[in-house]
């Protein structure tokens, strides 16, 4: 084998040979750079510059990967959520539950991959950790904060997941058939139903749900707090 050959091989080698730092982080941010539909194992490691067996422990598929991903857009906006010692716990709530609803947003297609109880970031975590004590201080036991917080998660992910089929020209057939049979027919017949279905504008729907259900969380915490007389 002649010296160039030699030299050739060796740095195939060290393109294709695991790097000294492969990590979570390193195949997130691989990952984060290649779109949806081209998000394959092989793609990943390709742009590692390693093998792709490199990543099977830390991520065993592309569902892995994907999930990885959906989980990394959603616990990075997370973090982002201030919890300042001027706003009570009504608005730390509310600010969490926005941020919540844009992170999920911002997955898109990968919204379906993320799952709550998958959350690995310290810096995400403690900032639900500082939120349930927010709650905690107000009267709430930390079962009812947890309950709570889930309670936001749910309404965020269904409020993101209309924002993401508006943006997308997408629309939930069940609510059109609904809207199509009330506007067919006479307003005297549903006259509620009626000018409830042609005041509602497809891309605000989301929007209004949201900000409706957030209230409604709100003032009904609020109302248990005044019922134990410490709210």
């Amino acid at each position: 084998m002649s010296s160039e050959e030699m030299v050739r091989n060796a740095g195939t080698r060290r393109r294709r040979g695991r790097p000294s730092k492969i990590s979570r982080d390193r195949i997130v941010a691989a990952a984060r750079s290649l779109r949806p539909d081209t998000l394959t194992m092989q793609a990943v490691a390709d742009e590692l510059g390693v093998d792709r067996k490199a990543l099977n422990y830390y991520v065993s598929d592309r569902q892995g990967l994907l999930e990885l991903v959906a989980l990394d857009v959603f616990e990075s906006a997370i973090r982002g959520v201030d919890t300042p010692e001027s706003q009570d716990w009504r608005q730390v709530l509310r600010s969490c539950a926005r941020a919540m609803k844009e992170a999920l947003t911002a997955a898109g297609v990968l919204i379906v991959y993320i799952r709550f109880d998958g959350m690995t970031d310290l810096g995400a975590l403690t900032t639900v950790e500082r939120i349930m004590e927010r709650l905690v201080r107000a009267g709430f036991d930390a079962e009812e904060a947890g309950r709570v917080i889930t309670l936001l998660a749910v309404i965020a992910h269904a409020a993101a997941r209309e924002d993401i089929a508006a943006a997308s020209g997408a629309a939930d057939p069940q609510v059109d058939d609904v809207v199509r049979t009330v506007e067919a027919g006479s307003p005297e017949d549903l006259p509620l139903l009626h000018g409830f279905a042609l005041s509602r504008e497809a891309q605000s729907r989301a929007v209004e749900q949201f900000e409706f259900e957030l209230d409604l969380i709100v003032d009904g915490l609020d109302r248990r707090l005044e019922q134990r007389g410490t709210g």
